[in-house]
């Protein structure tokens, strides 16, 4: 659930995807009492379902150029390149450094002996880095925008480990971008996305100029609970779905501590971001990738996998599951509370006649039961359909097959259960 991993003091959260595995690097809040930043050492996390998540190192700065205990381990990154991977970390405000591994977990080696970011390089503070593999390109964003300073960019060389060029600083046009550090840089489909927190801006260009867009976490939920700003980490996909890593302040006005939480991320078509705000305010602690068969609805968009199908905006407002196709897939593991033998309701629209198998385990697992859905008048026209299932009570892992001939077989709103 939410905090992913509780009292652990899990901050500045970066999760990536290496070897069908997720993988956290984030550094630690030591002290749950202190009034200021106390973050000791570094600290790598995974997990095959954002679920469960297995201690896998502690990195310390004796163990990089730093050569000395220090509480200044700031924000790190990582990325995957050429069969190797690398850990790029901020010595406070000071300086950026960069590790090499075999293997997402390490061992690491300090291949430079000195930063990569050396302080002094721009007129910003070289620290909180992103780095972004773009094809046979990667790069490095890193610093503060705060007047008189700016975020940076360069391109790194193939070796991961020096820059192939000089930082350019990264222009921002439009109104409520702000100003701050953490700077976070990833792409979805063919736009960039520079972000701090949850705002953010979008370029077709890496350099930029990146064009100011918002939020996206927008709600006084969102405020509350802490996406706006203070919060570092980053966005990432896994298995067709999007998600936002991030960390909030337990009690800002207490103690410099936090954790660290994971949320579905939408796109709609025009590229803007939405986190889910919904999903977090009506079953936030609750996470991702588990699910309770007494809510009133589970959205379709909340899935942990897809094949086949794509999300998309719903006119109206919100998201769907549309472009379904034969053979198409949704997973939604850890249902938990099925009562036996259980009956599904799907919220659905379509033009044709198709199918929706319900199985358990796997997308070829055995079959649950299966949902006729008849044409309901139109895209626009939700009906609900539904069937009995032949299950054991308890948390299932559940998927969903469609079958059909149509191009586009069903667009899927939601789907709830009756005992």
């Amino acid at each position: 659930g939410n905090p992913i991993v509780p009292d652990a003091g899990m901050a500045d959260p970066h999760v990536y995807v290496f070897e069908g595995r997720a993988y956290n690097y984030a550094t630690r809040d030591a002290d749950p009492t202190s009034r200021k930043f106390n973050m000791p050492d570094w600290q790598i996390w995974s997990s095959d379902d954002l679920v469960n998540w297995r201690h896998e190192r502690v990195i310390k700065p004796e163990e990089t150029y730093i050569g000395k205990p220090s509480d200044g381990c700031w924000a790190p990154d990582a990325a995957a390149r050429n069969g190797k991977y690398y850990f790029y970390f901020s010595n406070e405000t000071k300086d950026t450094g960069v590790l090499v591994a075999d293997h997402p977990a390490g061992p690491f080696s300090d291949p430079l002996g000195k930063p990569l970011l050396p302080e002094g390089l721009t007129p910003t503070m070289e620290y909180d880095p992103s780095v972004l593999v773009d094809g046979d390109a990667a790069y490095i964003c890193f610093g503060r925008r705060v007047p008189n300073s700016d975020y940076y960019l360069a391109r790194l060389n193939d070796d991961m480990v020096s820059l192939a060029e000089k930082p350019k600083v990264v222009e921002i046009k439009g109104e409520g971008f702000g100003r701050d550090d953490k700077p976070t840089l990833h792409k979805h489909k063919e736009l960039y996305y520079l972000s701090y927190g949850d705002i953010y801006a979008t370029s077709k260009n890496v350099y930029g100029p990146y064009e100011a867009r918002g939020e996206s976490g927008k709600g006084e939920y969102a405020d509350n609970a802490g996406l706006t700003r203070q919060a570092h980490g980053n966005y990432f996909e896994w298995n067709n779905q999007s998600f936002h890593a991030w960390c909030r302040f337990i009690d800002r006005k207490k103690a410099r501590y936090r954790d660290s939480w994971i949320t579905y991320v939408h796109y709609k078509e025009n590229g803007e971001m939405l986190d889910d705000v919904d999903h977090l305010e009506k079953h936030g602690e609750t996470g991702v990738g588990q699910y309770r068969a007494a809510w009133d609805a589970i959205q379709a968009e909340w899935y942990m996998a897809a094949e086949k199908v794509q999300k998309k905006e719903k006119a109206g407002g919100g998201f769907e599951i549309a472009d379904v196709r034969d053979g198409g897939t949704l997973h939604f593991p850890n249902v938990a509370g099925l009562k036996a033998n259980a009956a599904i309701v799907f919220n659905v629209a379509a033009k044709d006649g198709s199918r929706i198998e319900v199985r358990e385990g796997r997308a070829d697992g055995k079959l649950l039961g299966s949902c006729t859905v008849a044409p309901t008048g139109g895209w626009s026209a939700y009906k609900e359909v539904s069937c009995a299932l032949q299950n054991a009570a308890g948390t299932v892992d559940l998927w969903f097959v469609f079958k059909g001939t149509a191009e586009d077989l069903v667009h899927v709103d939601s789907f709830r259960f009756e005992p």
